[in-house]
């Protein structure tokens, strides 16, 4: 082999290995960008929920119908107030006034009202709380604090005896308070029906007055 021969297969031999070195280059700098791109690629999606099947959508659904069931409740507060109520009267073995049973409970333009009969809460000639009476009152102190709707609470007096009644006002708002009611209570007497004087203890629970 003369030298011109020689020169010829070293220079092919070169530039051969320059063409693997560039394709193995160009291989790596392609898996370097895929790579990158898979890395970056789940880091969109993530925030919105928008990858479908995933637990983004999930997530996201569970919460927007958490708020819906909320909204729900708040709108339907009477409703759910009073029915709880009824429960909890019952789970305590008493009927309601209209049946028979010492207690009553409605909504009337949004107010909440609970109706006592007077020989179920008191004595015919006292003030006091009867012992039943005092633990529905604590019952009530517990529901009523997380009722956001205003609040009457009645029972009807002799049509005489005014102190008495304030009397007994004073002894349900004192068994409130006991019980840990921490709202604001009105306590009035005013002239009833059938010749009662007709007792409200009256809670305001936005903090004025309707």
């Amino acid at each position: 082999m003369n030298a011109s021969e020689q020169a010829l297969n070293e220079t092919q031999s070169e530039g051969s290995l320059w063409l693997v070195t560039f394709a193995d280059l160009t291989a790596i700098l392609v898996a370097f960008f895929v790579l990158i791109y898979a890395m970056s690629s789940p880091l969109s999606g993530r925030g919105d929920g928008s990858v479908v099947g995933g637990p983004g959508v999930s997530a996201v659904d569970q919460t927007a119908h958490q708020r819906n069931a909320r909204s729900i409740q708040t709108s339907s507060l009477p409703t759910l107030t009073v029915d709880y109520l009824a429960a909890v009267f019952s789970d305590r073995g008493l009927v309601p006034l209209g049946d028979g049973g010492p207690l009553s409970q409605q909504v009337d333009g949004g107010r909440l009202v609970i109706r006592f009969a007077p020989d179920f809460a008191f004595a015919s000639d006292g003030s006091a709380l009867r012992p039943l009476a005092s633990g529905v009152m604590a019952d009530l102190s517990r529901i009523l604090s997380g009722v956001a709707n205003p609040i009457s609470v009645m029972s009807s007096v002799p049509s005489e005896d005014w102190t008495l009644a304030f009397d007994r006002a004073d002894s349900v708002a004192a068994a409130l308070r006991q019980a840990g009611y921490s709202r604001s209570i009105e306590r009035f007497v005013t002239p009833g029906l059938a010749d009662d004087a007709l007792l409200l203890i009256i809670s305001d629970q936005r903090g004025g007055r309707t």
